[in-house]
């Protein structure tokens, strides 16, 4: 498997768990910031 597909799919994993969203899909706006969900909150307090 290269590497931008397996990049792609753990995006992708990200944004279907909630771990993740595209500032653009909330906002609107710039299309290269992300906003963490609430799991990827979680996930960021418990990584510190």
């Amino acid at each position: 498997m290269a590497a931008p597909d397996r990049m792609d799919r753990v995006v992708n994993l990200a944004k279907r768990r909630g771990l993740v969203f595209p500032s653009s899909e909330i906002y609107g706006g710039f299309r290269s910031t992300w906003d963490y969900g609430p799991l990827g909150v979680l996930l960021k307090r418990n990584v510190k």
